[in-house]
Parts: C-alpha cells; sequence; structure tokens
C-alpha cells in the first residue's frame, strides 16, 4: 500500500487563512458597490467553511491519497471515496492560476486531478491540492506516475478479459501438415512441366498389310 500524506502544518496555515483572513477581505469588499457584495458574502461565509475540512484533517491521520494495485483511496477536504482502477478516466495535474486586473498572473496552484464516472454516463474529479501534501512536486509527479501506470494495468487486464473464450484460446493441435502438403504440390507440378517441355517421341507409321511374296 501506497499512501501520501497531508501535511499538518500546511492544513493548520491555510485553515486558519480562510478562518480568519479571508473573512476579512470580505468585509473589505461590502465598500465596492452591489458586485463586491455578493462576493463579500460569497468571501465572509465560505472562508470558515472551507476552513472546517482542513483543521478537521489535522486531527485526523493525515491521508491524502492510498492506492494499491487494486483500487484508489481518496481523502479530499471532504467525503472519503474508494475507487477500483477500472473507474478512474483520467489522472492529471490541474493548474489554477490567480490573476491580478484579470491578465497578470500572480500566484499557480496545482492540484492531482483524478476524474471518475459518478453515475455510468457523466464524470466526476476530485481535487488533491499539491501546497497541502507532504512532499514535494518531484515527488508528487514520481507518485502520479505509478498511479498512471497501475490504471492502465488495470485496463489492459480488463480488455483482456473482455476478449471472447473461442478467440483467446489457442487452437487445437492437428494432424495437418501444410509444409508437406505444399512439398507434394510442387513436385506434382514441376513433373508436370517437365512433361509438358520433353519432346514428343518419333512414332513409327503403322504396318499396312499389301500384297506381294513375303522375302525371307
Amino acid at each position: 500500500m501506497t499512501t501520501l500524506y497531508y501535511s499538518r502544518e500546511r492544513l493548520v496555515l491555510s485553515g486558519a487563512l480562510l478562518l480568519f483572513f479571508v473573512p476579512v477581505v470580505g468585509l473589505g469588499c461590502f465598500f465596492f458597490g452591489p458586485f463586491g457584495m455578493v462576493l463579500g458574502a460569497i468571501l465572509l461565509v465560505g472562508g470558515p467553511l472551507m476552513s472546517i475540512g482542513r483543521l478537521a484533517r489535522v486531527f485526523g491521520d493525515l491521508r491524502a491519497v492510498e492506492y494499491d494495485e487494486r483500487q484508489i483511496t481518496l481523502y479530499p477536504i471532504g467525503a472519503q471515496r474508494r475507487l477500483d482502477w477500472r473507474q478512474v478516466a483520467s489522472i492529471e495535474v490541474e493548474t489554477l492560476t490567480q490573476y491580478i486586473y484579470g491578465f497578470i498572473p500572480v500566484n499557480r496552484q496545482h492540484s492531482i486531478q483524478i476524474s471518475h464516472a459518478a453515475d455510468g454516463r457523466r464524470l466526476s474529479s476530485i481535487n488533491i491540492p499539491f501546497n497541502l501534501l507532504n512532499a514535494d512536486k518531484a515527488a508528487i509527479m514520481a507518485r502520479m506516475t505509478h498511479m498512471e501506470m497501475l490504471r492502465n494495468r488495470a485496463g489492459e487486464a480488463a480488455a483482456g478479459r473482455a476478449v471472447p473464450q473461442g478467440m483467446a484460446d489457442e487452437a487445437e493441435p492437428s494432424d495437418f501438415d501444410a509444409d508437406a502438403v505444399m512439398a507434394r504440390y510442387l513436385a506434382r507440378r514441376g513433373e508436370q512441366q517437365a512433361q509438358a517441355e520433353e519432346p514428343a517421341r518419333p512414332q513409327m507409321p503403322p504396318r499396312v498389310a499389301g500384297f506381294g511374296r513375303k522375302r525371307a
């Protein structure tokens, strides 16, 4: 079993920012017209709600992702989810870029994005942020590569099981020898060609009975 863990220090720091700093920013947005008031209300309520899940993880076992050759278990900031590898549609890095004035990038946040079939028809995604994990970017990418390998292996195994039994089984042995048949065919063909190319032998004309005395 391979496990990626959350960092307790990062969970505490991000949870405190969401709990105290984000609501203060939300209050400041109320002074910027109707749109600012809507944004301020979202930050004022959403910040503390988002902090609850992160602070709750601090007192747990800090597991974020756990997987083996059969399945993967995700522990996002929310409900736990266990998936078989054949249910996983993709494993990708999701990047969220924050901008100032709509075009100046100031921050990029990366996440492990696991997409899976939610109800058999549409895909749903679960994100695990890099900046909350107790590992650097290189180690996280190595784990994602390993996950993708296991997912592909499970898909190949499922495809192999889907092959019809009659096609998967090897052909039963028989007494038919294709090489021997071909050799006999070529030998017969050679004999026919030789007979066709051989010049016809002259034949004596048939003896005709006639009159006369028989010579001794």
